[in-house]
């Protein structure tokens, strides 16, 4: 996520004109039930990205806070304040107790009592899924993955459906950054090969390797060379790494630093903060300081084993930094590469290629299984926090519901809505809590993709199938926002997607149609003329570079709150 201060997000969001057209009609009844709903829960399902636990969950609630501080009317006084909440949760069983589950961020207004609130407050909670499929695929694996999906599918109908120049711009962001990769590598190898040739050309004299040996039949005459000559290399290989680290350090210190600037703004200049604050910087200059002096203690060895007698014959100062440069920047490249292969996979293909797998027998099925497992759960504990668990028939908690998916994050969504409803015709859960759920706001989400690949590797036609899963999705989801004016027995989910045209992993929502109104009995039905889009489509502008990584800008993004916020406070 870029780096923005809540002062500053709050800036942008005042400066959003917003026009009346675009705003969500209130009548008198529907703010006086605004008025009534008092406790509203955001579930929040992070994406593809490597993410800590509740990283996601901070994200959306200081960024939805800086949306609500924008819309107080200044003259109040009035702030938006966060702190953690515990629910508690009526259990299913014979025996019935109230438990602690997984925490929210409840934002509230300064002016009400957090514990017990008299006003509407926000309580943000996260689906986390994150270390389920992170280290369980590499870049070869992925690689083959993509390339048997994109040029082997078998299915007859499975496509992307976009337009060919955001099929191209994905694409080719996807071919340059591999291309990078490899190239990165060529150029490490390249490099670290023209090191060492340098290095054998201080060879002293009675060395019986000469340089034309070394270029016709270098495998083998590579052996004969002393032994110094590999432990001269190595040290070179670890001093070359370290300078790269540095380097590394030093990138990663500036950002850190900007980052606690803004930290720093956002709070008080003096107290534990400030302290702790300067308390890390000396914590992390010794630690530059430590790779510093390991720095120049392998650097003197390397002079010392380069200048001993009878093991080098420097001809020239010039030579030595041409060789040095040489195999820092071999090591450079070599790091560079596998980052951008590390980020191939861990921010773009692996958690995808884990997901979609659908073969039942292949371990990645069941880590799907098991992502969808621990989010639904997450999600269920939501649904069962009720107002006194002692009672027999104990209050819902909360009025409403919004599920918020980021990226694969809204895949997992709609997995986990969709098992939900099975629950329920199961018995295992209630309807009146599945009722609670008012809305789906997905952005940057991998719907469309996910799809694809579910599909383009089936041996049959796939278009009945997507025909049933249509209308089973076209029974609860609509795009039509004045579904959020009924009451929750008889209202759709409104669905909202919001993309980047530049985001390789999001697309419009275009596929999911459905001929089945919101809230009828399922039945089977081809009439075409009839069928609707059930998600109402946002694509936003950007203004950043064109490879810059922008998967990650929607909630810092006031056009995305501009849409969304007024959803949530519908």
């Amino acid at each position: 996520m870029i780096a923005i201060s809540r002062t500053e997000l709050t800036a942008d969001l005042r400066a959003q004109t917003i026009p009346a057209s675009q705003a969500i009609p209130a009548s008198a009844e529907v703010q006086k039930a605004q008025l009534a709903a008092k406790r509203i829960a955001i579930f929040a399902v992070h994406g593809v990205s490597p993410i800590q636990r509740y990283a996601f969950q901070d994200q959306v609630a200081t960024a939805f806070q800086s949306y609500l501080d924008a819309h107080e009317p200044a003259e109040s006084n009035r702030t938006w304040d966060a702190v953690v909440h515990w629910p508690r949760v009526a259990e299913e069983g014979p025996n019935g107790s109230d438990s602690v589950r997984p925490s929210a961020l409840r934002i509230y207004r300064s002016d009400d009592n957090p514990d017990v609130p008299t006003g509407r407050v926000y309580d943000v909670y996260e689906g986390y899924w994150s270390p389920y499929s992170k280290g369980r695929t590499n870049i070869l694996s992925a690689l083959r993955w993509l390339l048997n999906a994109t040029f082997l599918g078998t299915s007859s109908t499975a496509s992307i459906p976009c337009t060919p120049a955001k099929l191209r711009s994905d694409l080719f962001y996807i071919v340059v950054l591999l291309a990078g990769a490899l190239l990165a590598c060529a150029v490490a190898l390249a490099l670290g090969w023209a090191a060492w040739i340098l290095l054998s050309q201080m060879l002293p004299p009675t060395t019986n390797v000469t340089y034309q040996q070394l270029l016709q039949d270098p495998f083998h005459t590579v052996f004969r060379l002393p032994l110094v000559v590999y432990v001269e290399f190595i040290i070179d290989l670890i001093i070359g790494y370290i300078l790269a680290q540095i380097i590394v350090v030093y990138k990663v210190s500036r950002e850190r630093d900007a980052r606690t600037t803004i930290l720093r703004a956002d709070s008080a200049q003096q107290g534990a903060f400030a302290n702790k604050t300067l308390s890390a910087q000396a914590f992390h200059r010794t630690i530059l300081w430590i790779l510093w002096v390991t720095f120049v203690a392998l650097l003197a060895l390397a002079t010392g084993v380069a200048t001993f007698p009878g093991n080098f014959q420097i001809r020239s100062p010039f030579l030595v930094v041409a060789y040095l440069a040489l195999l820092t920047l071999a090591v450079i490249f070599l790091q560079f590469a596998r980052a951008m292969a590390d980020f191939a996979v861990e921010n773009v293909l692996g958690d995808v290629q884990i997901y979609t797998t659908h073969d039942n027998n292949s371990t990645f099925y069941a880590i799907r299984q098991q992502i969808i497992a621990a989010v639904a759960s997450s999600l269920r504990s939501v649904l069962s926090a009720v107002v006194d668990p002692t009672k027999t028939s104990p209050e819902p908690y909360y009025d409403t519901i919004h599920i918020f998916g980021h990226s694969l994050g809204s895949t997992v969504s709609m997995d986990v809505l969709i098992r939900l409803r099975e629950m329920i015709q199961q018995g295992s859960v209630a309807k009146q809590q599945w009722e609670k759920i008012r809305s789906f706001t997905t952005f940057g989400t991998a719907l469309e993709k996910t799809r694809f690949f579910f599909d383009v590797r089936q041996p049959t036609l796939n278009a009945a199938q997507d025909q049933w899963e249509n209308d089973v999705y076209g029974r609860f989801f609509t795009d039509d926002p004045e579904e959020l004016k009924k009451p929750p027995a008889d209202a759709g989910i409104y669905w909202s997607n919001h993309w980047y045209f530049h985001d390789i992993v999001a697309n419009a929502i275009v596929s999911y149609q459905s001929d089945v109104a919101v809230g009828t009995t399922f039945r089977w039905s081809q009439n075409a003329l009839a069928t609707r889009l059930i998600c109402n489509d946002f694509e936003l502008p950007h203004d950043r570079p064109r490879f810059t990584w922008v998967h990650s800008d929607y909630l810092a993004d006031p056009l995305f709150w501009a849409n969304a916020g007024r959803v949530l406070t519908s």
